[in-house]
């Protein structure tokens, strides 16, 4: 078992309960800020006790990059705990849509969705976005696990929710 120090220790105690694995937010019993929290995650990720994954989960300031840090199996182990069988987005496959977003991503989904699908402009009209706002969201929308894809249908380029496989 590796030795670690109380601050390693809370962190990894920390992401363990949480059912996303993370280490952010950082417990406030953790009292490290800055380039000390920074050293310390760097120290847990050589050690292999912590992981980058692919997605961020939308949460603000993930050190060290810009990947969400998640409790790895060897962490699990270094604290005492007994690894889970398989969690969510664990083997950083695309994320599965639980539900379906409100709003206007919801808006852009339904346009989507129609059997002809729906060119940019189409969008745009429907929305009031720019055009870079409209693609940002289309990719949002594929990052949240929908097969949305840019099809050439009828002499028209137009987005379209592929069907579920």
């Amino acid at each position: 078992m590796p030795k670690l120090s109380d601050a390693q220790a809370a962190l990894l105690t920390a992401a363990a309960v949480r059912p996303d694995l993370n280490i952010f937010p950082v417990p406030e019993t953790v009292r490290l800020r800055g380039a000390a929290l920074d050293r310390t995650l760097r120290a847990l990720l050589s050690r292999g006790l912590i992981r980058e994954s692919g997605m961020s989960g939308g949460r603000k300031r993930q050190k060290p990059g810009t990947h969400a840090l998640l409790i790895a199996p060897a962490g699990l182990a270094a604290i005492g705990v007994e690894a889970p069988e398989a969690r969510p987005n664990e083997t950083g496959d695309a994320p599965v849509p639980k539900t379906r977003p409100g709003g206007k991503l919801g808006v852009l989904l339904d346009a989507v969705a129609r059997p002809g699908g729906a060119t940019l402009d189409d969008l745009v009209a429907t929305l009031g976005w720019l055009p870079r706002t409209t693609r940002a969201a289309l990719v949002r929308l594929r990052q949240r696990g929908f097969d949305v894809r840019l099809a050439d249908m009828g002499g028209r380029r137009a987005y379209r929710l592929a069907p579920a496989a």
